[in-house]
């Protein structure tokens, strides 16, 4: 790796050394901040200030950051990003995504590069009182639902890229479920980037908020389809009242050039349940991270995630579970497929705070490698602070069974074929977790273009 003395420090003396300017300097970004504020009110124009102040403070992270030790940015910190251009054809765009990734049954809002699109999806099948609108649309049309719950559960101090987010907040998805309403239709928020002249960046930023009582299946689906540098820095935060449960799905499938830093922020309180099934299938560069705070008691959590990566893909997955109160279970089940010199990271980070008694936390990470160059960092870690608490964790990184391999050849089944039975059963068991038969369906779609050899017919 090369020293980071290459990339140019405007402010040596007052920076922390463990991050790094943009090496063109933070004027193009200040820059695009002025192109959004000119058609903002002025409370959203000081949320981007505050976080273009927190972002000029910090820069980017480098792997001198005990977060980043295995995630290089250089290639995100060398690039001029722009904004993206007008939407000339993205109702078409977002309609070709669409028909390959069908999901009939749900109510769509679509976005492209970032930018909410009008689709022929109505929310008026949703229950009376949900409100589905674009972020735009919010702030303009319906403020009372956004002003004061925005920014509140992704905080920015020493996060990089949520302080990048706000500082060119711009666009992105409210879903607003009043108290005791069961939202029984998926809710589905499409992104897709890509057909850009040039490097682009986009900072969706989404909001759900479910009231108490309330129940709602969100799937987020990110697509990215571009020859050009393409970064979408994503932030979804939720807000769950007493007894919420929320269901949320996020599908990131990424080709070519495109990069994903992406954060989902949970506050959970008394009785809240929230269910994450997370799919990466990166494209040059992806992070995902999943945070939640557990606030009260009996609250509870599961985080199920699968990565697949191959070529010279970088993946990397961060989690962090807070057990703030007592009584609070997480779960959490990680799975990575890596082959060719893909490189894939998972770090899990489980806190048990003083007072969290009878907390009970599971984690457990299990990765495949396909090949000789493929890599693997994982790093799961527990920090209690309490005691009458029942807690594990636990990783493991491994090889096709050769014994597996052996018991199908001897029944006549061909040697690729054992192999890619064997890949598929590593894998499936997160996907079958997904309650959603099309769902299941896009993800398999994805795993056959991605591991070489893969079966037409699903082998299950």
């Amino acid at each position: 790796m090369k020293p980071r003395a290459t990339v140019p420090m405007t402010q040596p003396l007052a920076r922390d050394a463990r991050f790094v300017p943009p090496a063109h300097g933070f004027a193009l970004y200040e820059q695009l901040v002025r192109q959004l504020d000119a058609e903002s009110p002025e409370w959203v124009r000081q949320l981007r200030a505050r976080g273009m102040a927190v972002f000029r403070q910090l820069g980017f992270p480098t792997t001198r950051l005990e977060d980043w030790k295995y995630t290089d940015t250089r290639a995100i910190v060398a690039t001029p990003f722009r904004l993206a251009p007008a939407p000339d054809r993205a109702a078409t765009r977002v309609e070709t995504v669409r028909a390959s990734y069908d999901l009939p049954h749900a109510v769509t809002l679509a976005f492209s590069n970032g930018r909410a699109v009008a689709t022929r999806d109505s929310v008026a099948s949703l229950p009376a009182g949900v409100r589905l609108l674009s972020l735009r649309d919010a702030v303009v049309h319906e403020p009372f639902l956004v002003r004061n719950v925005l920014a509140q559960v992704a905080p920015i101090e020493d996060a990089s890229f949520t302080a990048l987010n706000m500082a060119l907040l711009d666009d992105g998805a409210v879903l607003w479920v009043p108290a005791h309403t069961e939202v029984s239709l998926p809710i589905r928020l499409l992104f897709v980037t890509g057909d850009v002249p040039g490097p682009t960046i986009t900072c969706p930023h989404n909001l759900i908020v479910l009231g108490e009582g309330a129940s709602a299946t969100v799937y987020e689906y990110w697509i990215g389809r571009s020859a050009e540098p393409v970064l979408a820095n994503s932030v979804t935060e939720v807000l769950l009242d007493r007894g919420a449960r929320l269901a949320h799905t996020r599908i990131l499938v990424d080709e070519k050039e495109t990069l994903h830093m992406g954060l989902t922020s949970v506050r959970q309180p008394r009785e809240s349940r929230y269910v994450s099934q997370v799919f990466t299938f990166a494209g040059k560069w992806g992070r995902v991270e999943t945070h939640t705070r557990l606030e009260g008691p009996d609250a509870s959590t599961v985080l199920d995630g699968l990565f697949v990566a191959n070529g010279s893909t970088f993946v990397d997955h961060h989690t962090a579970i807070d057990h703030v109160c007592e009584r609070t279970t997480s779960r959490q089940l990680y799975k990575g497929v890596l082959d060719e010199a893909a490189h894939g990271v998972f770090n899990g980070k489980v806190f048990v705070r003083p007072g969290a008694f009878r907390s009970d936390a599971q984690q457990m990470n299990k990765n495949l490698l396909l090949s000789d160059d493929a890599e693997i960092d994982t790093k799961p870690q527990l920090e209690i602070f309490a005691d009458d608490v029942k807690c594990s964790h636990g990783a493991a990184i491994g090889r096709l069974d050769d014994t597996a391999l052996f018991y199908l050849r001897a029944r006549g089944v061909a040697a690729e074929e054992a192999r890619r039975l064997l890949i598929y059963a590593f894998a499936n068991e997160i996907v079958e977790r997904v309650p959603d038969d099309d769902v299941r369906r896009h993800l398999r779609q994805a795993l056959r273009l991605r591991l070489a050899g893969a079966p037409e017919e699903e082998p299950w």
